[in-house]
């Protein structure tokens, strides 16, 4: 019975802490939670801002997949019009002349995620996207001709 009684008491005693450390650090969670926001929604405007500076700029961005890396700049990067600005996705880390933060919210907020290569035009603040991975891997898997390709490249841009 006494092992009970103690039991019992040691739990409310946890429990009475525990309420007592929640309500102390309550309000820091909640300042926390309400400065994350406002960070975030800072964050998104600066966003929309760059974009809107940015606008009209179009963009190729490729990852490092070695035998694509090697074939889109090789048979890719030479018939790109040449406004075209690179990202390249190193592991997980956009490579551009491009401010590395604005680069990471581009890629992460890409829509359609088919797969790389994306081309990109900026348009009034939005990211217009097309995904060529499908038209790149009939080219370089299946043996297929390389015009679909370079036409899908060409219409996006233009």
């Amino acid at each position: 019975m006494w092992k009970k009684l103690s039991n019992t008491i040691l739990f409310t005693l946890f429990a009475f802490f525990g309420l007592i450390i929640l309500l102390l650090f309550s309000p820091l969670i909640l300042i926390s939670t309400f400065i994350n926001k406002i960070e975030s929604k800072t964050l998104e405007e600066e966003y929309r801002q760059y974009l809107l500076k940015i606008d009209g700029h179009k963009l190729f961005c490729y990852n490092n997949r070695k035998h694509t890396k090697e074939f889109i700049e090789k048979q890719i990067m030479p018939i790109l019009p040449k406004d075209v600005k690179l990202i390249f996705l190193d592991g997980r880390f956009p490579v551009s002349e491009y401010p590395h933060q604005f680069t990471s919210m581009l890629l992460y907020n890409i829509r359609n995620q088919v797969g790389f290569p994306y081309l990109l035009r900026i348009q009034e603040g939005n990211v217009l996207e097309k995904s060529i991975n499908n038209e790149l891997y009939n080219s370089l898997n299946q043996g297929h001709d390389t015009k679909p390709l370079y036409d899908a490249i060409n219409n996006f841009y233009q």
